[in-house]
């Protein structure tokens, strides 16, 4: 979710809720993160900016340094949601066929 935006959300199948429920409100989340990134990053255009310096001679404003900690945290979640989504494909064996992990 970072200035290179994933190409799409991952929807799981029917299937795969019925194996592991969680996987349909953590795909939600997902989605719900990478909206929250696009709409701070309209927002607030200077984000990616402000996050590309190596370092201020001032500290941003708050509201941008508070965006840019959101868009961090976003980020890592997206990771680690990813990361939930191939172990419990791995263990239950249910990757889909076109599936890139």
């Amino acid at each position: 979710m970072s200035a290179q935006e994933p190409l799409g959300t991952w929807l799981p199948t029917t299937e795969q809720i019925l194996m592991a429920s969680e996987r349909a409100i953590l795909a939600a989340l997902d989605a719900s993160l990478q909206l929250a990134v696009r709409a701070l990053r309209a927002e607030h255009p200077a984000l990616d900016e402000a996050r590309s310096r190596d370092l201020q001679s001032e500290p941003p404003p708050p509201h941008l340094a508070l965006a840019g900690s959101i868009v961090t945290l976003a980020e890592s979640l997206h990771e680690i949601i990813t990361g939930y989504r191939v172990v419990a494909e791995r263990t239950l064996g249910d990757a889909e066929d076109d599936d890139i992990f």
